[in-house]
């Protein structure tokens, strides 16, 4: 038989809260897109489907206020500033165009 082994070790487990939700789409107001690449001249990428999804959002939705903070490493998780960066935001997107 084969054992799986995850090479990041046991992953404690800790009690965490899911986001408060909003009691409609209509409520949001400001979200934020955490892309896992930067913008580059070929192929697709996600900060350009950012300027896709920030017209659909400010049309269909009313969303008025958008923030974009790029990983500088796609393998690794956002640091800690990064992501308090997006405090107070409705929702934020995160995403890599593979």
């Amino acid at each position: 038989m084969i054992e799986l082994v995850d090479p990041r070790g046991v992953a404690p487990k800790t009690a965490r809260r899911l986001a408060r939700r909003l009691g409609s789409a209509d409520a949001l107001r400001r979200i934020g897109f955490l892309s896992n690449e930067p913008e580059h001249m070929t192929g697709p990428h996600f900060p350009g489907y950012t300027r896709f999804l920030e017209r659909a959002l400010r049309e269909r939705l009313g969303v008025t206020d958008f923030h974009l903070e790029i990983k500088p490493v796609l393998s690794r998780p956002a640091e800690t500033e990064m992501i308090e960066r997006f405090s107070g935001f409705d929702g934020v997107i995160n995403g890599l165009a593979k």
